[in-house]
């Protein structure tokens, strides 16, 4: 009678440590969402009561996109300073689930797919990189 085949029991753990790689990855995307969600509303909600006039013009917007006028205007809960929080969070959502998907690929010694999701990595602070110097 032939001996009944047993399972792996390293190919278990790193079938678990693979499960919980993509966990990671799947909580990290939806925290980034709900979290600028929260940031939205409470934003566009205190933006309702304070009853103010914003000129929508691009010297306003730019005016807005200051370091120096950001950490201020969280401390004091201005409604545009939460959204632009709110933006940032959203925009870093996906960027975080690249860099969590290289750790995953390396988990899995998926090397080729490291390589490409680096890349991809790469290019996202390229850009990033060229805006703020303001490539002409």
């Amino acid at each position: 009678m032939a001996k009944p085949i047993q399972p792996n029991p390293s190919a278990d753990g790193l079938e678990q440590t693979e499960a919980n790689v993509y966990a990671v990855v799947y909580h990290a995307l939806v925290f980034g969402m709900y979290a600028s969600s929260a940031l939205f509303l409470v934003g566009m909600l205190l933006a309702l009561f304070r009853h103010e006039r914003v000129p929508l013009t691009s010297a306003w917007v730019r005016s807005q996109m200051q370091w120096h006028v950001f950490w201020p205007g969280l401390l004091h809960a201005d409604p545009t300073a939460i959204m632009l929080l709110a933006t940032v969070l959203l925009i870093l959502t996906p960027i975080s689930r690249v860099v969590f998907s290289i750790y995953a690929f390396a988990v899995d010694r998926d090397w080729p797919y490291v390589w490409v999701t680096g890349v991809v990595l790469g290019v996202i602070a390229l850009t990033v990189v060229l805006a703020r110097f303001g490539l002409q």
